[in-house]
């Protein structure tokens, strides 16, 4: 006879709650992803931590998609999301941090040239109390002159730009914690400024060298003449660093700027520099362009005002640039 106080069915077993999630892009990489995902859950067995892999598929076409469906039947870590064609790292990293269900998001390429060994020395550093701990490739392999000069370069204006001293914004293999990365709002190619973008709105940002390999398989998706786009996105992370939070200080230097200009350029037209008396040309070049200064200036003014009325009436200040608050504990 059955005991009353026994269940009448099994209870089914509780999957542990996935605390770390391991985001791959990959476009095209049908060669490279196989061995990386191997190399990969061979050092998420040995972390104590329960885990997940999710690979986001950026519109593949070259067999890469069959592979991981494949490989994922037999996988205990593995999540396969695809995206319906090719977007972008930006927005397949992005699409990855929003079906991500750890706590810490760790990033990393999809060509095999970021090493999964360095994972556990990331989280390391994130438990220091970073909030974003980024890659290093100090001994990077790849060609000097179409990568690895263009990349010192660019992460020297990026530094100035944003304040953040790293070595090297445009290695993916990154550890981030959840809480951060979902504060921000990436398009574009704006994965490469995350670090910058967090810590506008007080992340604390770390550095640790990481291991790079040189690519065995397929062909790079970057080049140099990538150089054009990424000085543009340079500009909107200027702006939107320095002034997400008060657009009218941005406008409001250009209507200063244009308002001197109209008054400098009248003052020329209008007045005889020698005898400082007022006198009458017949040309409107000069009183042409300094009535065109006039509306330039009202006109900067006005989208700063709109832009801050927008600002306020708005949640974005609240969500996607909102400053983070930490409560500290004193004894």
């Amino acid at each position: 006879m059955r005991s009353g106080n026994a269940p009448r069915h099994p209870l089914p077993l509780e999957r542990p709650v996935v605390t770390l999630s391991v985001i791959i892009p990959v476009y095209n990489e049908v060669g490279s992803i196989g061995p990386l995902l191997e190399r990969v859950e061979e050092v998420l067995d040995g972390i104590p931590r329960a885990s997940e892999v999710i690979v986001v598929d950026d519109g593949s076409t070259d067999g890469t998609v069959e592979q991981l469906e494949a490989r994922r039947r037999n996988s205990r870590y593995l999540r396969v999301l695809r995206l319906q064609r090719n977007f972008g790292q930006t927005a397949a990293m992005a699409a990855g941090f929003h079906a991500a269900h750890g706590d810490v998001l760790v990033t990393m390429d999809g060509d095999g040239q970021n090493d999964p060994r360095d994972i556990p020395g990331l989280l390391g550093h994130l438990d220091q109390g970073y909030d974003i701990v980024s890659g290093w490739r100090k001994n990077r392999q790849d060609n000097v002159m179409s990568r690895v000069v263009p990349s010192v370069a660019a992460n020297w204006l990026l530094a100035e730009i944003t304040g953040v001293r790293l070595h090297d914004f445009g290695c993916t293999l990154k550890a981030y914690r959840a809480s951060i990365i979902r504060k921000l709002h990436l398009y574009s190619d704006m994965h490469r400024f995350i670090p910058g973008l967090a810590a506008a709105v007080g992340a604390r940002v770390g550095e640790r060298v990481v291991r790079h390999h040189p690519r065995t398989e397929g062909v790079s998706k970057y080049g140099i003449g990538r150089t054009w786009k990424l000085l543009t996105d340079m500009v909107v992370l200027r702006l939107l660093v320095r002034f997400s939070g008060q657009p009218l200080h941005y406008f409001g230097l250009l209507a200063i700027a244009t308002f001197m200009a109209a008054l400098v350029v009248s003052f020329v037209a209008f007045v005889d520099t020698g005898t400082m008396e007022l006198v009458n040309y017949s040309t409107v070049v000069l009183p042409a362009i300094a009535t065109l200064c006039f509306c330039l200036s009202f006109y900067f003014l006005m989208m700063g005002l709109l832009c801050e009325l927008a600002l306020r009436s708005s949640s974005a200040r609240e969500t996607a640039y909102a400053p983070i608050a930490r409560e500290e504990c004193f004894t």
